[in-house]
């Protein structure tokens, strides 16, 4: 059984290890990493697993804003997920991706995407963005997904997807 919870600051090292472990050391060199860069995660959809008493993290889900097109319309940016090696292939990816993807929807985000394999990711309601007219800049069109966690909220939504900006307050003349 799998215990679920929000990561913590505790986990964070425990966390960067897996994450060198499942992507090695150069994985911050990645497109997708320009996009995490001194940007806070979305601390209420980060969620670890452990097996149910123990104090290991056996995976972790992360989740970052970020903006698609012009219109700047807001999205989730979902990655990495990571599960320790001897655990891949136990269902703790679908867990998290499955409680994370339900939480996100319900707090009321719209649109999700991920930098990922079509074959994994699919399962979980993820399909080609390119074909939608969304792209993330410098990355294989092929592995870049989305997918809708409201009906209809990608009507429309074309264009690069962005590092998220907190929006600038104007000042009052």
């Amino acid at each position: 059984m799998l215990d679920l919870s929000l990561e913590t600051a505790a986990d964070t090292p425990e966390i960067e290890a897996l994450l060198d472990l499942s992507f090695g050391p150069e994985r911050l060199k990645k497109r997708s990493y320009h996009y995490r860069r001194n940007v806070a995660r979305v601390d209420e959809l980060c969620l670890v697993a452990r097996d149910h008493g123990e104090p290991m993290i056996v995976g972790g889900i992360r989740y970052w804003p970020v903006t698609i097109g012009q219109m700047a319309t807001p999205a989730l940016l979902l990655g990495p997920l990571a599960i320790q090696p001897e655990r891949r292939g136990t269902g703790v990816g679908a867990a998290l991706m499955r409680a994370s993807l339900a939480k996100a929807e319900a707090l009321g985000h719209r649109v999700v995407v991920l930098v990922g394999d079509l074959a994994y990711y699919g399962r979980f309601g993820f399909s080609p963005a390119g074909p939608r007219g969304i792209f993330m800049p410098q990355e294989a069109p092929e592995r870049v997904l989305a997918t809708e966690l409201q009906p209809g909220a990608l009507e429309g939504v074309v264009g690069a997807i962005h590092r998220w900006r907190p929006k600038q307050r104007r000042e009052a003349a």
